[in-house]
C-alpha cells in the first residue's frame, strides 16, 4: 500500500514539473499539416499588445492579440522578397507594424508594413545605404528602432529608424583605441570564395542562460531596458565599456584594467557586465581569478583557483563539452584544476551570469573552436530556422537554439546576494524546463523563445492539431 503510494506522489510530481500554464491558443486549418513552419512575435512595450506572424514558404498568417491575449485582428499576407532575408527589427507606430529586412550583406534594405486597421501589408524597398559603413545592430526601446554602425574610422554611428521610414542621425560615438576591431575575421567557405565582412559584435541577452561560446566573444552588446553596454577586450590594457543610454541618447565611456596573476602573469581576460555589476575573468595555466566588481570598479568579491588544488565554489563537476579524444564521446567530467585551466587558457575565456531564485548562477570556463569540416554556423542574434529561409531577429531565441562547432570547458557556482558561495545542487533554468516540455510532442514546429511584458514565453504549431499556443515560463 505504501508503495502504491509512493508511486502515486512520483508520478504526480512528474506531471506537476511538466505542466506548465497554457496563455494562448488559436487554430490555423489553412496552413499545410506536412511543412514546417516558422514563427515571428512583435512585443509592443507601450500597450503590451502581441503580434504573432506564423510564416508558411511565402505566406505570413498575422495575428494581433490586446494585454489580455484577445484576438483583435487578423489577415492573411505575403513575405517581403526574397533577397531580404534578414530581418533586423521592428518599429510599432499605431496599428502600423514596419519590420525592417536587409540583404544578407546588409547593404540593401526594406520594411515590410502591416497594417492590422486595413488588414492589408505594404513592402517599401529603402533608397538609403550604409555605403562603406558596417552594419553592427539593431536595438528595440519603447516600440523604436535604433540602428548601430561603424565606419573605417573607429566610429559608431546611432541613427533612428523614423515614420518616413528612414534613418536619423542620432549621435556618434568614437572608439579612441587602435586595438578595436569592429570587423570579424573574413569566414571562408564553398559558397563565398572572397569571405563577408560581419560585425565582431555578440549581442547578449542578459535575461537568459548563455553559453560560454556567446560571452567569450572579444567584443559584445549587452541591452538592459535603455541602456546598451558595449565591451571591447584589449590585450594589455584592458576592458573598454561604452554605455548608451537609449532614454536620452547620451553615451559614457569607461575603462576597467585586468586583475594581475597572484603566482606569474595571467594570459587571457573576458568580462561581462550589469548595470550594478562589472564581472572579470583572468587565467594562465597556474591560475584564475574571478572578480565581482560594483560598477564603478571597486571589489565586492574574489574567488581564486590554483592548479594545485580543488575548487572549493564549484556546484557542478568540471564538464567538457564537444569532441574528445574518445570517438563518440562528446561529454565527459575533469577531476583536476590543473586540466580545468590548461584547456579554458587554451581557448577563449567567458563568464555567463544569470539572476534566478534571488541566486546568481555563475558558469565560468572557455572555448576553443574547433573545425568540423562543415556544418551550421551561427553568429550574432540572428539566425535562419525552418523551411522558409525567415531569420530571427530575437537574441534570447538564439541563446536557446544555438548551435556550434566548438568545443568548451566549465562549471557552475551558486552565488547568494552577498556573493558567497551556497552548496547544493543547480536548479533547473527556464531553458532546460522548455526543453524538457518540448520533448512531450512529436509534431511541432515554428518553435519560438521570446520575452513579452517581462514574462518568457515559449510557443510552437502543434502539425497534428493546426493548433498554435504560447506557453508560460
Amino acid at each position: 500500500m505504501q508503495k502504491n503510494i509512493l508511486l502515486v506522489i512520483i508520478l504526480l510530481f512528474q506531471i506537476s514539473s511538466f505542466s506548465q500554464k497554457t496563455t494562448m491558443s488559436f487554430k490555423n486549418e489553412e496552413v499545410s499539416r506536412k511543412t514546417n513552419k516558422d514563427a515571428v512575435t512583435l512585443s509592443n512595450t507601450v500597450t503590451n499588445d502581441l503580434t504573432v506572424l506564423l510564416v508558411e514558404r511565402k505566406d505570413v498568417y498575422a495575428y494581433l492579440f490586446n494585454s489580455d491575449f484577445e484576438l483583435q485582428s487578423q489577415f492573411q499576407t505575403e513575405l517581403i522578397k526574397s533577397k531580404y532575408d534578414e530581418p533586423l527589427g521592428f518599429k510599432l507606430t499605431n496599428s502600423k507594424q514596419h519590420i525592417l529586412f536587409s540583404n544578407s550583406k546588409r547593404k540593401q534594405f526594406a520594411v515590410l508594413t502591416l497594417d492590422f486597421e486595413t488588414k492589408n501589408s505594404t513592402a517599401t524597398e529603402l533608397d538609403f545605404n550604409f555605403e562603406d559603413e558596417l552594419f553592427i545592430e539593431a536595438l528595440p526601446y519603447k516600440n523604436k528602432l535604433y540602428v548601430l554602425s561603424s565606419t573605417k574610422n573607429q566610429e559608431i554611428i546611432i541613427r533612428e529608424m523614423t515614420d518616413n521610414l528612414d534613418f536619423k542621425l542620432i549621435n556618434t560615438m568614437k572608439i579612441d583605441q587602435e586595438d578595436v576591431s569592429l570587423y570579424e575575421r573574413k569566414n571562408y567557405s564553398t559558397f563565398s570564395l572572397f569571405g563577408t565582412s560581419k560585425s565582431s559584435i555578440q549581442k547578449i541577452d542578459p535575461r537568459v542562460p548563455n553559453s560560454i561560446e556567446q560571452t567569450s566573444h572579444t567584443n559584445k552588446l549587452f541591452q538592459y531596458d535603455n541602456l546598451t553596454y558595449l565591451t571591447f577586450e584589449i590585450e594589455d590594457f584592458g576592458t573598454l565599456v561604452y554605455t548608451l543610454n537609449l532614454e536620452d541618447l547620451s553615451y559614457q565611456v569607461k575603462t576597467y584594467a585586468y586583475p594581475k596573476g597572484k603566482l606569474d602573469e595571467l594570459k587571457r581576460f573576458n568580462s561581462y557586465i550589469s548595470p550594478q555589476y562589472f564581472y572579470q575573468i583572468a587565467s594562465s595555466k597556474d591560475e584564475m581569478r574571478f572578480l565581482i566588481n560594483d560598477i564603478s570598479g571597486s571589489l565586492i568579491k574574489e574567488y581564486f583557483v590554483k592548479k594545485d588544488a580543488s575548487i572549493s565554489f564549484k556546484n557542478t563537476p568540471i564538464i567538457q563539452e564537444g569532441a574528445t579524444a574518445v570517438p563518440f564521446v562528446n561529454r565527459r567530467e575533469l577531476e583536476e584544476s590543473s586540466k580545468y585551466l590548461r584547456k579554458i587558457t587554451s581557448g577563449d575565456l567567458g563568464i555567463t551570469v544569470l539572476q534566478q531564485d534571488n541566486h546568481f548562477y555563475i558558469t565560468l570556463g572557455g572555448y576553443k573552436e574547433v573545425n568540423t569540416g562543415g556544418g551550421m554556423i551561427m553568429t550574432g542574434g540572428v539566425t535562419t530556422v525552418g523551411s522558409s529561409n525567415i531569420v530571427v531577429m530575437n537574441p534570447t531565441y538564439f541563446s536557446y537554439n544555438s548551435y556550434t562547432s566548438s568545443k568548451s570547458t566549465y562549471f557552475t557556482s551558486k552565488l547568494n546576494s552577498e556573493f558567497d558561495h551556497v552548496k547544493g545542487k543547480i536548479s533547473e533554468n527556464a531553458f532546460e524546463k522548455i526543453k524538457k516540455f518540448s520533448t512531450k510532442f512529436k509534431y511541432i514546429t515554428a518553435e519560438n523563445v521570446f520575452f513579452h511584458n517581462n514574462q518568457l514565453y515559449y510557443g510552437y504549431f502543434d502539425l497534428k492539431k493546426a493548433t498554435y499556443s504560447l506557453i508560460t515560463f
